[in-house]
């Protein structure tokens, strides 16, 4: 199915209302949105404010976090080095990274590099111990392998889904490895300056004047700036969600992609001339299964989910955790492969959806996290229009809906404690929970003082990294806080209920020696951090 340039003009900007509404009620400070055709920009439309106090708004040059849209272009790069000949998408990791070999209860022998790039270890994803607050990240680029190896065994191998980034870490270490240079430099000399992507990077771009700064949304959907992230090719997870782009550059990038992804698979080949795509044929056939019920196909690539319209969209992205059944798109028109991704890091969200078959690409990024991601719906509504589809779907309602369960999500985390408290049971005097607690690793503490009669805990010694702890019973607090407040940190609110107990273990004596932490739902146990001797103070 394909469109000419004016068709799909036309139907897109009679979106342009819907496009408001929809970042009105999910809080969007600003948003641009491309839409490409057989190889050109058909549409392009900016909302809002790149920066909100100057009163700035974007363009097709605005650059954006793209969070883990990056997963996809890392494994092009691996695409590029197995089609040299340096890597092979069976290359088992252990045999580059030795310490992963007896990891993972033996699993870490066997786990491959088409393995980690399609979510299939089954190793619990553990974030909460690397990322916190906008703006910090809680371990160095040297531990991620070592505590990656570290984390339990939740899924079955080769059989699951289980969202990875340390997964993508471990690859982003892989590529730099290989070809001994940073992975910024080796996007930069195989794919972005080929392209023509001058507005790309995995760091600051020097003297960027036009660059979207970072926001959270409020209850009233009002914005309230963040810290930029400080993500980036030199920090841990860089492979997983550090880039920085446009629409300008994105739109060259997919427009080639897809131009790639017709030859390579029409001509059974696995590189395209003049072009630094290879391998696609592999990146882009299923090689795991969504955890999704459909008769149609949704399943994960390498960096990519795939679906085949009609069916719901958006499984990688945020709003398909608010909203209990996501629209069926497409319904009524052909059936026809769709490729998509969503991307957050604190302040900006990004969704890129392609219609290969079409060569035709949608591309939202926005400064925000908000209630609800727009630029998740607003591609699924651009595709809906575009497929032909004779039914109709009120994207606002579905907006507005998300956005009332992403404000109730503080009040479920409150249910969920509330549920099960125990009422009567007295705590040991503060001093007994105070001192420095470390993880097995020695790589993560938890410093637990007491400030003008409250007690705190404040993670690896960052100052801004520091919590209150209210009483819940036992020898158990917790640290939950409301919407707005999670905003003004600029914290992930998705976070399990469980992960806001800190439990101390008094065993039999009357003060804490272990500190334990279930910061991973599925993780079968918390999580123990123990009590470095002569830290506690009296």
């Amino acid at each position: 199915m394909s469109y000419s340039h004016t068709n799909v003009h036309d139907a897109v900007a009679s979106l342009v209302p819907q496009m408001d509404d929809i970042c009105k009620v999910s809080g969007t400070t600003g948003l641009s949105v491309s839409v490409v055709s057989a190889g050109k920009e058909a549409y392009a439309k900016h909302f809002g404010f790149r920066d909100l106090d100057a009163k700035e708004a974007p363009d097709g040059d605005t650059t954006y976090f793209i969070g883990s849209v990056t997963k996809g272009m890392v494994a092009v790069l691996v695409g590029i080095l197995v089609e040299e000949g340096k890597l092979e998408w069976s290359t088992r990791v252990a045999s580059l990274f030795p310490e992963l070999q007896d990891a993972f209860d033996g699993r870490g022998s066997h786990i491959t590099i088409a393995d980690l790039l399609s979510h299939r270890t089954g190793v619990a994803r553990s974030d909460a111990i690397w990322i916190s607050r906008a703006g910090n990240l809680l371990l160095p680029k040297s531990e991620s392998i070592r505590t990656w190896a570290a984390q339990p065994v939740v899924r079955e191998f080769r059989s699951d889904f289980l969202y990875n980034n340390y997964a993508y870490d471990v690859v982003g270490r892989i590529i730099e490895m290989v070809e001994q240079k940073s992975l910024e430099e080796v996007f930069k000399e195989r794919v972005w300056e080929p392209l023509g992507m001058h507005r790309t990077s995995m760091e600051d771009l020097a003297g960027n004047a036009n660059a979207a700064k970072a926001y959270y949304a409020l209850e009233d959907a009002s914005p309230y700036e963040v810290p930029i992230p400080t993500i980036s090719h030199k920090t841990i997870m860089g492979a997983g969600g550090a880039i920085r782009s446009c629409t300008n550059d994105l739109a060259k990038y997919y427009s080639s992609f897809m131009r790639a992804v017709n030859h390579q698979f029409n001509n059974k080949m696995t590189s395209t001339p003049d072009s630094p795509f290879k391998q696609l044929t592999t990146i882009l056939r299923p090689h795991n299964q969504l955890d999704v019920t459909s008769l149609r196909e949704q399943s994960y690539a390498l960096g990519w989910g795939r679906a085949q319209l009609p069916c719901p969209l958006g499984t990688l992205n945020y709003n398909y955790l608010l909203i209990p059944s996501m629209p069926v798109i497409g319904q009524g028109g052909p059936g026809q492969l769709v490729l998509y991704h969503g991307g957050s890091i604190q302040g900006f969200n990004t969704a890129v959806y392609l219609l290969p078959e079409a060569e035709t690409a949608i591309i939202a990024m926005q400064n925000s996290s908000g209630l609800g991601d727009a630029c998740d719906w607003i591609p699924q509504m651009i595709i809906h229009k575009l497929s032909g589809s004779t039914e109709s779907i009120d994207f606002p309602h579905f907006a507005t809906v998300a956005a009332n369960a992403a404000l109730s999500l503080p009040v479920k985390i409150d249910d969920e404690l509330g549920k099960r408290q125990e009422r009567g049971t007295r705590h040991l005097d503060l001093e007994a929970y105070t001192g420095r607690y470390w993880n097995a690793l020695h790589n993560f503490r938890i410093d637990v003082s007491i400030r003008h009669g409250r007690l705190y805990m404040t993670f690896q010694g960052i100052v801004n990294e520091t919590y209150e702890l209210r009483y819940y019973h036992q020898h158990s607090w917790t640290w939950n806080v409301s919407h707005n407040e999670t905003a003004n940190l600029g914290r992930y609110p998705t976070r399990p209920w469980i992960s806001y107990i800190i439990e101390f273990d008094c065993m039999e004596s009357e003060e804490a020696r272990a500190l334990l932490w279930k910061y991973d739902e599925e993780h079968p146990e918390p999580g123990v951090f123990v009590l470095e001797e002569g830290s506690r103070r009296g």
